[in-house]
């Protein structure tokens, strides 16, 4: 008995030891691979400032205006405490340049130096920021942490490397950032150099140890000898295997200086760094001695009782581990897995579903509407519902993520095209059914992007941004699905050119303004539509449908509609001045413009300064507004009529709530969409369609203007529907302000 007794108390004991060392050694990887992301993004952000700075000064050799440069690189290093040198060098090794704080009486050259010279060659190499050997840099007395940037040219020819050091001194450090607990040390080493040697990057934790010590001789060779067979031992892999799989491991070890370690290790394949985080090994035994204290104790009270014990707590611990770990990896509102959950995941998921998958990314329609007027709760519960809803249509086999807001990923094992679109109009369909909250009933609908492994991208991150950019096609239709296509990848790339052109456009006069009659049903002048044109050297020609989203989506629709109301208003009135006429003066408004809280305080203030009669000005507002701005615009919209300034409506009938609108909206004027006006002359149901929005327009007292008008024939159709307006090829091209001059002198005649 008591034999059996002693037994168990062993059993327990080894395995209370085993789970201390397991929990150690986890940890260690836990803090490891927190340190590893955290030092990746630290140096990630330097990588990037310093491909800023360097195509900044290397573009058309910039950096010879010695002035200029050094006040640049002195600033940066103003707003970065660790940052204490920058400068350029050419591909040679030569320093061309550096901050004002370093002066280099015998300038040493980078390529030949014992020290420099192996990092300095691997960043002509790399396409990503250098991190080089720490070393002391007795011009400004501090021990840096090197950093090397190689800067390209437009062929990918390396032009020049851009050189920088960040602190490494113990009590001032760039990556004191990085401190754990007093019993953990981070340690950063590069990886081996041309002589097979490894060197410490940084070393934290307070050690006594001189910087002389750790950073100037390489670890001993013994060392990485043993980390290797320990690595071997426990994982079956080797430190080369380690560096391309990605993998954080723990160890025991003795590191250089004889002390018995646990080590978490892995490596930055980005910047080739060994990322550990060390902590004493007889924290181990310290621990595992209080629990056998503790256990001898209650033995020697019954160890019926201990084991019992024992056993609740090793559970409850194992449960509140699965409860933490559950917590972090899922929403708290829906229940549903999250990003952190899909990114722990997505290993596994890859290796059951090898060949393929798709990655659906969806987006609530109309959901921000409902959130705005009912409030969160309303809005949460909803979100409860459609959680609910996706549940029941996905299996175990996909992987439904919330990731955030009103937006769902969906991991699905992929099945052929028709199949998917045909399962996706039901899942949308099902999203769209009514919601029913507090004795309300709500709609939403759903924008889906669906993305393609490996057929569109390998990666987790690329995926989700080529399904987010089809989620964003879908969306312009609203309540639909859109795969994504190479058309979409080479519009990404376009459009990117075009967001990049349009910056420049109005400061290099790339802009200028077209004006398009508007001809009564008497034939006399009505007016001109004011149409934004753009040449570009590179682009060409790039028509308003291309540049004007764009615009709106990057914030430059400010700049651009204030170009368009100031130049249209100045134009048109010195033209009308000149030729001592008057007529109307048409301008398309952006939603974007109407939402700013200034903007009506602008337009009255340049039409002020044109001394512009305002009676004369109509402002074309886009019908797709009512969808999700209404609210928002409706009381603009009033004051600007107060200032007897008119509202058009444009392109009225492509929406789908135009003629709820009408009651609510200070509208002037109707705008026939070209779609229709093309098939009123073989399509009765168009010219039908047609015949009502005159009608409509008429019963609310409102102008109605075709546009697009292209042949006699279709004037006399219009005219025979008591069309008021008409604009169009028929009458006249978009003009510009000169050849409108020709055209209103023959006008006027």
């Amino acid at each position: 008995m008591l034999l059996g007794a002693l037994l168990l108390l062993i059993a327990l004991l080894y395995l209370s030891y085993t789970n201390v060392k397991d929990r150690h050694l986890t940890s260690a990887e836990h803090h490891t691979e927190i340190i590893s992301r955290s030092v990746n993004a630290d140096f990630l952000q330097e990588d990037i400032i310093l491909g800023i700075v360097g195509e900044q000064l290397f573009k058309d050799e910039n950096y010879k205006n010695e002035k200029k440069t050094k006040e640049i690189l002195d600033t940066l290093l103003k707003q970065n405490q660790y940052l204490v040198s920058f400068g350029l060098a050419d591909v040679n090794g030569n320093i061309l340049i550096s901050n004002s704080q370093v002066k280099l009486k015998h300038k040493k050259n980078l390529l030949t130096d014992k020290i420099t010279s192996y990092d300095f060659k691997r960043s002509l190499t790399s396409n990503n920021m250098v991190v080089a050997r720490t070393y002391y840099f007795k011009t400004i007395k501090e021990w840096i942490i090197p950093l090397r940037k190689a800067i390209r040219d437009k062929n990918g020819n390396v032009i020049g490397v851009v050189i920088a050091g960040i602190k490494n001194n113990k009590n001032s450090n760039y990556l004191d950032g990085l401190k754990l607990s007093k019993d953990n040390v981070v340690l950063i080493i590069k990886d081996f150099d041309d002589e097979n040697n490894v060197y410490r990057l940084y070393s934290g934790g307070g050690s006594n140890v001189s910087n002389e010590t750790l950073y100037d001789f390489p670890i001993a060779s013994d060392v990485a000898a043993l980390v290797n067979k320990r690595v071997k031992e426990k994982y079956k892999y080797s430190l080369n295997e380690l560096r391309t799989n990605g993998q954080t491991v723990s160890i025991y070890m003795t590191d250089g200086f004889k002390e018995e370690k646990i080590a978490g290790l892995k490596y930055d394949e980005k910047y080739n760094l060994w990322i550990s985080v060390e902590g004493n090994a007889s924290e181990v035994w310290h621990e595992f001695l209080n629990i056998l204290l503790a256990h001898v104790i209650m033995f020697t009270l019954s160890f019926i009782v201990f084991f019992l014990l024992f056993r609740n707590i090793a559970t409850s611990e194992e449960r509140k581990n699965r409860e933490l770990i559950y917590q972090v990896q899922h929403d708290t509102l829906t229940g549903l897995p999250n990003r952190t959950y899909m990114y722990e995941n997505i290993k596994k998921y890859k290796t059951k579903h090898r060949e393929i998958y798709h990655v659906l990314y969806i987006d609530l329609d109309n959901f921000k509407n409902i959130n705005d007027k009912f409030g969160h709760t309303v809005g949460d519960k909803i979100l409860v519902e459609v959680a609910h809803r996706l549940n029941s249509f996905f299996d175990e086999e996909d992987m439904l993520i919330r990731q955030g807001g009103d937006e769902f990923i969906v991991l699905r094992e992929c099945i052929d095209e028709t199949k998917i679109e045909e399962n996706l109009e039901t899942l949308i369909t099902l999203i769209s059914k009514v919601y029913h909250v507090d004795s309300k009933e709500f709609r939403i609908g759903a924008s889906v992007g669906i993305a393609q492994y490996p057929v569109d991208a390998l990666t987790i991150e690329e995926l989700l941004s080529l399904a987010d950019t089809a989620m964003y096609e879908a969306k312009k239709r609203k309540n639909s699905y859109c795969l994504f296509s190479e058309k979409m990848r080479h519009n990404n790339i376009v459009k990117s050119d075009i967001e990049y052109e349009l910056r420049g456009a109005i400061e290099n006069n790339e802009l200028w303004m077209a004006y398009q009659p508007q001809i009564n049903a008497d034939g006399t002048l009505y007016g001109v539509e004011a149409l934004i044109r753009w040449e570009n050297k590179k682009l060409g020609f790039v028509g308003p449908d291309k540049f004007i989203s764009i615009a709106e989506e990057t914030g430059l629709m400010r700049e651009l509609g204030d170009f368009i109301i100031s130049t249209s208003l100045r134009e048109i009135e010195k033209i009308q001045t000149k030729l001592d006429m008057r007529f109307y003066l048409s301008i398309n408004i952006s939603v974007v413009q109407l939402i700013e809280a200034d903007f009506l305080a602008n337009l009255l203030r340049e039409v002020e300064n044109a001394k512009f009669d305002r009676a004369s000005l109509t402002l074309e507002i886009t019908e797709s507004l009512s969808i999700e701005s209404l609210d928002d615009v409706l009381p603009l919209l009033y004051e600007i009529q107060e200032h007897n300034i008119k509202i058009s409506l444009d392109d009225f009938g492509t929406g789908y709530s135009s003629l709820s609108m009408l009651r609510e909206l200070p509208i002037n004027e109707l705008k026939i969409d070209k779609s229709f006006i093309d098939k009123i002359l073989y399509d009765e149901n168009e010219k039908a369609l047609v015949q009502s929005i005159i009608n409509i327009g008429k019963n609310f007292n409102m102008k109605t203007l075709a546009e697009g008008v292209e042949s006699n024939d279709q004037v006399k159709v219009l005219k025979a529907l008591n069309c008021d307006i008409f604009q169009g090829y028929y009458y006249s091209k978009p003009l510009s302000k000169e050849n409108l001059i020709e055209f209103l002198k023959k006008e006027k005649i």
